[in-house]
Formats: C-alpha cells, structure tokens, sequence
C-alpha cells in the first residue's frame, strides 16, 4: 500500500511588524504561524513556496533541540526547485517539532515552528 504523502504549502505574510508564516497542507489544515500536520510512518512531506509566497528560499528545515527527530532522511532541498523534502521514519511515533528558517523578499531571514504527527499504522 503507498504511503500517504503531506505537501505543506508556504507563505509569508506581514502583520503590523511582524513576519509570519503562513502554512497550508494537503489534509486541509490552514493557518498562520503553524499547522500540525499527520504523516504516516515511511511517508514524505514536502514543503513548497506558494504562488505570490513573498519567500525567497527556504534556508533551512530542522528538529527543535527538545524534539525527537522522526525522519529517516532528513528534510533538504529538492534538486531543480525550491521546494524541500523529508522522509518519516518506518518506526517513528509520536510529535516532532520543528523549524522553517526562511528568507523574506526583503532579505531579512525569518524562524517559524510548525509541528509533524506521526499517525499510527493501521
């Protein structure tokens, strides 16, 4: 059976001072600042700019230091694209908590938190 894979869309948005992101995914979670995502053991999640994302590039996509890691392959970018991508762990379990370090379109690099949960196998 193939496993269920989550894209996670992302967008800046600016409220008042602040720079937030703004994420939408595949299972129809949508919100600013952060989502909670659930993958399946062994699936992918993907992390995609956007049309009119207002972010540069992402810079960087890791585990909090209090978090467990429940990738196998961490997340790095996707050859050709601005796109990023990671694989969860077949024995994963539980919540990871995470960070998107992303560059705005006016250089200023920008930190958000969103979460992963793992769902149980059926």
């Amino acid at each position: 059976m193939e496993k269920k894979n989550v894209i996670i869309g992302l967008k800046a948005v600016k409220k008042g001072d602040e720079i937030v992101l703004h994420l939408k995914d595949n299972e129809g979670n949508d919100h600013d600042k952060s989502i909670t995502s659930e993958v399946e053991q062994g699936g992918t999640v993907t992390w995609k700019l956007m049309d009119n994302s207002d972010i540069k590039e992402i810079v960087n996509i890791y585990k909090k230091s209090d978090s467990q890691d429940v990738f196998s392959t961490d997340p790095q970018p996707v050859n050709g694209s601005t796109d990023w991508a990671g694989v969860i762990s077949k024995t994963a379990k539980g919540t990871e908590s995470y960070n998107i370090d992303f560059i705005y379109k006016d250089g200023n690099k920008v930190t958000d938190d969103p979460e992963i949960i793992i769902k149980p196998p059926k």
